[in-house]
């Protein structure tokens, strides 16, 4: 891994995750099941951060995005913030009913940035190249 990547090799990293969280939130309940609640949302929170954050999105978007995928994006994070604020308690995801919710969105957002595939994390590139990383997202997806 190189040390000290360039902005563009950061933006295809980041884009890269963004859409791993995607797929963790199309599992829904699975999802939550393989790590905590908690867990579950901080991923997702830690690439696309909330309303108050220096990097709030969608002004934090990575470059390597379209404008399709923020909005996208952006429509799963109105939804996973409408989760986090009505949910209470962390043992109560699954019963909310909320990852029913998201998961539909989430897994329209992928599909979507799934139509270019993913980026190269080593390399930067003008387009998504990395068939290997985006094959793993495809199973999960599956």
């Amino acid at each position: 891994m190189i040390e000290d990547p360039s902005k563009r090799l950061v933006d295809q990293r980041m884009r890269n995750r963004i859409m791993d969280a995607m797929s963790w939130l199309e599992e829904g309940a699975v999802g939550v099941r393989k790590m905590s609640a908690k867990e579950f949302f901080l991923m997702f929170y830690d690439f696309v951060p909330e309303e108050g954050s220096p990097w709030a999105w969608p002004k934090g978007a990575p470059e390597t995005m379209t404008p399709a995928e923020i909005d996208a994006v952006t429509n799963v994070l109105a939804v996973v913030d409408a989760a986090t604020d009505d949910i209470a308690d962390e043992t109560m995801v699954i019963a909310s009913g909320w990852l029913e919710r998201i998961a539909p969105i989430a897994k329209a957002a992928l599909d979507l940035m799934l139509t270019r595939g993913c980026f190269d994390e080593e390399v930067e590139e003008s387009q998504p190249s990395n068939r290997t990383f985006e094959a793993a997202l495809r199973d999960n997806a599956g």
